[in-house]
């Protein structure tokens, strides 16, 4: 039969006049297609179908923290014609459907696995193939029930400035963010950090949208947040602060002189003078006078904590010790 069908093709082209040779190519290049495709279709293959995955019967308070995959790709066996049949004759929606209460383990966490996909994969499995895997093979996913709470966001991160500049702070807007997570996990959360970066050689205030980094298992609300890393001149300032004896027994007084002493240290521009000496407590020890020594050690009590470099001049005072009147 097929030579026959060769035969008319060929007394029909010496009445074309165009290139015979390639002509008598062309139909032999089809026929050999032809050929292929009948031989592939007879010998088994493996096709993918993708299904959208679709968890019945959920609880409404449900909330995924961690990223649930949209989709599954199934992967059958089955003759060629029928898998060419079904991958690319039929255009439809295929849904692979589980249970929530098949997957849920009870405390915040589903696991799916490759006997729930097989189960779920053989209810919706095409005619004449057979179940081969599912990609992914396994999934787990934490939810909570909807319990959620405000926690503080931290500045995770590394600055450093060209010279005569520093950091005098980050502000974070929203400083603040509501997370979800399963109970066992939720309880330990006090603060979310933000991602880690470094800003190198930095010479003025940078504004940036910082990514917060969410512990496995927690979703947060936003998982974004604005950064403004200051950055600012420090000049030197100088109060001149009283100092306040401690520890002195109620039948004793204690007197430093100098009564004043110096408190040197660094400043950014925009703080100068709102920095003043009422920031700062300075204070001598009565318990260091028991040691004997002639003079007292100053230490710092209070101070703000946007100075850098802080120094007390003198450092040591003299002192006195009187007997309080009765």
């Amino acid at each position: 039969m097929l030579a026959n069908f060769t035969k008319v093709i060929l007394r029909r082209l010496r009445l074309v006049k165009i290139n015979r040779n390639f002509l008598v190519f062309l139909i032999f290049f089809v026929i050999s297609i032809v050929f292929w495709f009948m031989q592939s279709v007879k010998e088994t293959s493996e096709v993918s179908l993708t299904y959208k995955l679709n968890i019945v019967d959920m609880p409404k308070d449900i909330i995924y923290t961690t990223d649930m995959p949209q989709e599954v790709s199934v992967s059958y066996a089955s003759k060629g014609w029928n898998a060419f049949y079904y991958k690319f004759m039929i255009n439809e929606v295929r849904e692979l459907t589980i249970s929530f209460k098949e997957i849920d383990n009870g405390n915040g966490e589903i696991i799916i696995d490759a006997n729930n996909f097989r189960r779920a994969a053989q209810k919706v499995k095409p005619t004449g193939m057979t179940y081969k895997s599912t990609i992914p093979n396994k999934i787990e996913a934490f939810y909570s029930n909807g319990q959620h709470k405000r926690v503080p966001v931290t500045f995770k991160g590394s600055i450093s400035t060209t010279g005569g500049r520093f950091h005098c702070g980050t502000i974070l807007s929203p400083d603040s963010v509501d997370v979800y997570a399963p109970e066992d996990i939720y309880k330990n959360i006090t603060s979310i950090e933000t991602e880690n970066i470094a800003y190198k050689e930095v010479e003025d205030t940078i504004n940036t949208r910082l990514a917060l980094v969410e512990p496995r298992g927690v979703k947060v609300f936003p998982d974004t947040i604005n950064a403004e890393i200051c950055v600012d001149i420090f000049t030197d300032k100088i109060v001149l602060v009283p100092v306040q004896c401690e520890n002195v027994p109620p039948n004793k007084i204690m007197r430093t002189f100098p009564l004043k002493a110096k408190i040197i240290f660094l400043v950014s521009s925009t703080l100068y003078d709102e920095i003043t000496a009422e920031d700062f407590v300075l204070a001598a020890d009565y318990e260091d006078v028991k040691k004997g020594t002639d003079y007292c050690k100053l230490y710092v009590r209070q101070q703000p904590s946007n100075i850098r470099n802080l120094r007390i001049s003198p450092e040591a005072v003299e002192y006195v010790i009187e007997q309080a009147s009765e």
